[in-house]
This record gives C-alpha cells, sequence and structure tokens, in this order.
C-alpha cells in the first residue's frame, strides 16, 4: 500500500483553522433546569461549553439554585402565592484566554417587591479552572485599590448632587475591599466590571449598580501567577506553620479568605454587643487553630476547622 503525505498547505490550513476557534472561544449551548408546582415556579438557565471543569462548576452553581430555592415550599403549604425563581445569563466574556459569565437572579417570594441578585464566575482558559478577584489583584493591597476605584466611581455617578440615590456611607460600606462585596466582577480583556444589586450600595429604588475600572488604573497590582495561593494575609509575613500551610495551598487559601470576609461583614452590620462577641469568638478560634492545627498534617485538620468555622459565622448575627 503506498504511503499518502497530508500536503503542507492542509496541515497548516487546519492548524490556522484550530487556532481561530481558540481564538473564538468556547462552544455554548443553553441548559435549563426547570421545577413547576402549585407553591413553586423554578427555571433556571446556564450554558454548556465542553470544558469539564467550567461546565461543572456552572452545572453545580444552577443544581444549588434550584435546591436552595426548593426550601421554601414547607412554608408554602396552602399559601395562595407561589413563589418563583428566574436565572438567565450572559456570557460576558469567550475570547480563549478567559470565560466571564454573569447570572442574574430574579426572585419573587411574596415582599413588598420581587429582588435581583447577580453572581458571576471567571475561568482561565483552556484549563478552566475559577479564579477570584483576591487572587488577580494581589489579595488585600490590590482589593483595597479595586474598592477605592469603585466606591470614587459609585460616589461621582450615584452619591453626589441634588439628585443623588446613595450616601458615601452606604456605598463605602457596600463596596468594601473584600471579595463579599466586590464577588461579581468580569475581567474584560481591557476593564473590570462589577456589579451590584439592589440595596448593595443604594436604595432598591435605584436599581442595581455598576462600576467599569480601566485595567491601566490597576497597573502594578495584577499578580503575574494568577494560581498562586493568597490567602486573606501577606505571605511574605507567614511566620507560623499554619500561616505558611495557607501559603502554600490554593484551598486553604480560599477557605481563609472566606473566614476573613465573612467575619468582616458581619462585624460591619452587627450591633455593639454583637461586634464584641464575635470578636472574642474569632480571637479564641484563631488560637484553638494554632493549637489544634500544630503540626503533622495540617491541610486535613484546618481543611475541618475553616468548614466547621465558616457554619458558625454564616449562623452568627450581624
Amino acid at each position: 500500500m503506498p504511503i499518502r503525505f497530508t500536503p503542507l498547505y492542509l496541515i497548516a490550513a487546519l492548524v490556522l483553522s484550530l487556532g481561530a476557534a481558540s481564538a473564538a472561544g468556547l462552544p455554548l449551548a443553553k441548559k435549563t433546569l426547570s421545577f413547576q408546582n402549585k407553591a413553586l415556579d423554578i427555571t433556571v438557565a446556564y450554558p454548556q461549553t465542553g470544558n469539564k471543569p467550567l461546565d461543572a462548576v456552572l452545572a453545580e452553581f444552577a443544581r444549588k439554585q434550584v435546591a436552595d430555592f426548593k426550601t421554601f415550599e414547607p412554608d408554602l403549604a396552602g399559601g395562595e402565592h407561589q413563589y418563583t425563581l428566574d436565572i438567565s445569563y450572559d456570557v460576558e466574556r469567550n475570547d480563549g484566554q478567559m470565560f466571564g459569565i454573569l447570572f442574574t437572579i430574579f426572585a419573587d417570594t411574596g415582599g413588598v417587591h420581587p429582588n435581583t441578585d447577580f453572581s458571576a464566575f471567571n475561568f482561565v482558559l483552556p484549563s478552566g479552572e475559577q479564579v477570584f478577584l483576591p487572587e488577580i489583584v494581589d489579595g488585600a493591597r490590590g482589593m483595597k485599590r479595586v474598592s477605592d476605584l469603585a466606591i470614587a466611581q459609585l460616589i461621582k455617578t450615584i452619591g453626589t448632587g441634588e439628585d443623588s440615590m446613595s450616601s458615601k456611607e452606604d456605598i463605602t460600606s457596600g463596596a468594601a475591599p473584600d471579595a463579599l462585596s466586590l464577588k461579581d466582577f468580569l475581567w474584560l480583556p481591557k476593564a473590570l466590571h462589577i456589579h451590584f444589586p439592589p440595596y448593595q450600595v443604594a436604595a432598591y429604588a435605584a436599581g442595581p449598580q455598576e462600576v467599569s475600572i480601566p485595567l491601566t488604573d490597576l497597573k502594578g497590582y495584577i499578580r503575574s501567577d494568577w494560581r498562586a495561593p493568597q490567602p486573606s494575609f501577606d505571605c511574605k509575613k507567614a511566620a507560623t506553620p499554619v500561616e505558611h500551610a495557607l501559603c502554600a495551598d490554593l484551598a486553604l487559601s480560599r477557605l481563609d479568605r472566606d473566614v476573613a470576609d465573612i467575619y468582616r461583614q458581619k462585624q460591619r452590620y452587627a450591633d455593639a454587643n454583637s461586634k464584641a462577641t464575635l470578636l472574642k469568638d474569632q480571637r479564641d478560634w484563631l488560637a484553638a487553630r494554632g493549637k489544634v492545627c500544630a503540626s503533622g498534617n495540617l491541610v486535613p485538620c484546618l481543611t475541618r476547622l475553616y468548614r466547621d468555622r465558616l457554619v458558625v459565622l454564616n449562623k452568627a448575627p450581624g
């Protein structure tokens, strides 16, 4: 049988075709989860891209939204009002380098008015790994820079003048330099977009708000390695075995940030008595953390302690 050779121009054409497809981003197929009965009407849309790690995160998000909303059903037995959840999405970036998506969450649970919330996700391609803002902009230092720029922009647009829709205090609180306040971000090729749902930085009547920060304004704050662990503190100052462990494990560093962010958020909105209790409990927990996880394999020990702490903090007043 004669040996067949593929002409070089066909190989070149194939390489160019694959490169163009990669640059164009991931293919998108719309998926929908729905559930309906007398009490609930749920529709959650999300995309499927063919990138397994990315798709797993988005599918889990959709499943969790449905499951969480279903917990309202026992409260509605025999009621006349049907609770509604409708989640749609916009793919804001899909260029072969990153994939960014914003979910808009519309929920009507029988209150004075329906509620709108957001949930944003950013993934690096081609790996499909999710990245978070403190890992992109150099931890606490970068988050303060982003927060300062966002606050200044919001004060200028909705917090000043005779027709202002918010106050400096509300804006400063709602756009604080932590991952919870700035969670709904999209890292675009030339700008960082941050979305704020109603109530976060202004009254409900003002509606949702958005800021756009040119990446040039973040020069010197963007990390070179977004996959390097970034806990709630500066790893250059890590001194204890626990701190070194947090700086060496990506999942642990994220748990550390989660605990720190929720603690700060609880402190921000708690009354004086609750603030004092939270402070004492957090200090006691940190002291216990250093004793319980002082040696040996620290990763499973710290993982358990941080997850338990998150449960406690989420239940705390504030």
